[in-house]
This record gives C-alpha cells, sequence and structure tokens, in this order.
C-alpha cells in the first residue's frame, strides 16, 4: 500500500511541503498587500509549515505598496541603465563575434545581451536576488577593473568611476525597497528577526 511503502511516501510528502511554502508565500503577499506590517504577518504565520528563516525571507523580499510607489522613479532608472548596458554588450558581442562567423556574431550578441536585459527584469519585478546578485557578481568582479588600468587610465578611471556608482545606486535602491535585507539575509538582532514598516 501507499502507507506503507516509504519509496512512494516521500515524493507526496514533498509535495506537501512544497504546497505549503506557495500558499504560505502568497499569504506573505497579501498580508502585505493589504497593509499588515511585516511584523505583524511573521508572528501570524510563524510555525504554519516552514522554517522561520524561510519565512523571514519571503517577509523581507517582498516590499509593501507604499515603498514601490515611493521608489519606482530610481527602479525605472535601474531598469533604463540595465537596458543602455544591453544594447552596449550587444554591439560589442556582435562586433567580437564577427571574427567568429556570420551565425557566430548573433549568437554572441544576444547571449551577453540576455544577461542585463534579465536584471532589468528583475528590477521591474521587485525581486530581491535581482539586486543580490547584481551586487554580488559585480563586487566579485570589480578587482579585474584594475588589471591594465595605466595602459588607459582616463578611459579605465570613468568605467571604474561607473561601476563603482552602479554598484551603489543599485545598492542603494535595494535598500530603499528591501530594508530588511544585511546583505543578503533577513535582519536578525539577539535571535529574532526584525521588519521596519
Amino acid at each position: 500500500s501507499i502507507v506503507s511503502d516509504p519509496f512512494t511516501l516521500t515524493p507526496l510528502l514533498l509535495k506537501v511541503d512544497a504546497m505549503n511554502k506557495n500558499e504560505i508565500k502568497a499569504q506573505v503577499h497579501s498580508l502585505i498587500e493589504a497593509g499588515t506590517p511585516k511584523s505583524e504577518v511573521f508572528s501570524r504565520l510563524s510555525g504554519q509549515g516552514i522554517k522561520d528563516s524561510q519565512l523571514a525571507y519571503f517577509i523581507a523580499a517582498y516590499p509593501n505598496p507604499q515603498r514601490r510607489e515611493q521608489h519606482k522613479r530610481k527602479v525605472k532608472l535601474l531598469v533604463m541603465a540595465m537596458l543602455f548596458y544591453a544594447l552596449m554588450a550587444f554591439v560589442v558581442g556582435f562586433a567580437i563575434g564577427s571574427q567568429i562567423g556570420p551565425t557566430g556574431r548573433w549568437v554572441l550578441a544576444v547571449v551577453v545581451a540576455t544577461i542585463p536585459v534579465l536584471f532589468a527584469w528583475g528590477f521591474h519585478k521587485y525581486k530581491v536576488a535581482a539586486y543580490n546578485v547584481y551586487i554580488l557578481l559585480s563586487l566579485i568582479h570589480l578587482p579585474r577593473a584594475f588589471d591594465g588600468f595605466m595602459a588607459q587610465p582616463l578611459a579605465n578611471s570613468i568605467a571604474l568611476a561607473i561601476n563603482f556608482g552602479m554598484i551603489a545606486f543599485v545598492w542603494y535602491v535595494r535598500h530603499k525597497l528591501f530594508p530588511d535585507f544585511l546583505f543578503i539575509t533577513p535582519v536578525k538582532v539577539k535571535g529574532e528577526y526584525h521588519f521596519q514598516p
């Protein structure tokens, strides 16, 4: 029978857990949209089938309507910047790909342009993961900007300033939209999660 067969029961349990996460995530969004303070959302849904750390992430990762409205222009600027990056990446990829062949130039151009387009989509949809991944990747690749710096110091200085400025602006917008994050995890003080209004 199904009950006596653990190999049959396991996927059913996993399916139930997944449903619980989706349902709780939906409840988090619904309560925040209704104006419920995030700390109250956490209290209501804590212990309802998922870990508190997962619940805290769901809550911290969903900006309330007031914050979205207040900072929508900043988000639009980020989206425009990413689309501009996508255009530049497409042009550069096309030029480099031309050395490969007529097909290679289109493939490379589309591939390199897809990355900033995905970030633009994530910023527009208020996906905190897009902000976190952008910041992490930018910081990881930042040391490469100093390679061959003295060969063209003026051009490299301008590029470096743009990179620093973009990282700072993304971090700033993320902080405004998702103030309950400490770097890439929800804020936790003395073992308890804290949420701003």
